[in-house]
């Protein structure tokens, strides 16, 4: 029996300080090879971010100059109402917006989708106010009388989505830099 015990305490002797040497060394190469890992996430963070900050200022720039190239006073300015019929000049204000919307459309993936619903929004709400105009004008009616009431329903507009939606964009961007 004290031959057995004698035994066990000398390889109990051995042993355990041979675990504890593996423990500590596991431990300190588990936590080597987890800060490894997190240094090469960071460093890939780094390296996507500097190709994506261009391209996501790009988009905040291109929603700008499309809430602008939108917005009644440009919109108006830029298609001018000539010798034509409200309903041609509705239709041609109408066309221009989906075609600036739809040119735009990839942006929304650099964006908030808040800042993007934002900005389907004032589309939508301009839309609504051409619409809502052209229906108190009548078809017949003279395109500049069109023009006219769209400025003056914008204006009374309480929720002037357009400047809402850029000074969204503005806000987000100035919580990027």
């Amino acid at each position: 029996m004290g031959n057995d015990s004698n035994t066990f305490w000398e390889v109990l002797k051995i042993s355990l300080p041979a675990i504890i040497v593996f423990l500590t060394a596991y431990l300190i190469f588990r936590d080597m090879i987890e800060n490894a890992q997190k240094q090469r996430e960071f460093e890939f963070r780094i390296k996507s971010s500097k190709k994506i900050t261009p391209v996501r200022l790009q988009a905040y720039e291109r929603l700008a100059m499309l809430l602008e190239r939108i917005s009644p006073q440009s919109l108006l300015m830029r298609i001018l109402p000539h010798e034509i019929s409200a309903s041609d000049y509705h239709q041609q204000l109408l066309a221009h917006i989906r075609q600036e919307f739809e040119h735009n459309l990839s942006q929304q993936i650099y964006v908030s989708p808040i800042l993007w619903e934002t900005i389907r929004r004032a589309r939508e709400n301009l839309t609504g106010i051409i619409n809502r105009s052209a229906e108190e004008i009548g078809n017949e009616a003279p395109a500049i009388s069109l023009s006219k009431r769209i400025i003056e329903n914008y204006i009374d507009d309480d929720n002037q989505m357009i400047v809402i939606a850029m000074n969204d964009l503005k806000k987000e961007i100035g919580k990027l830099f």
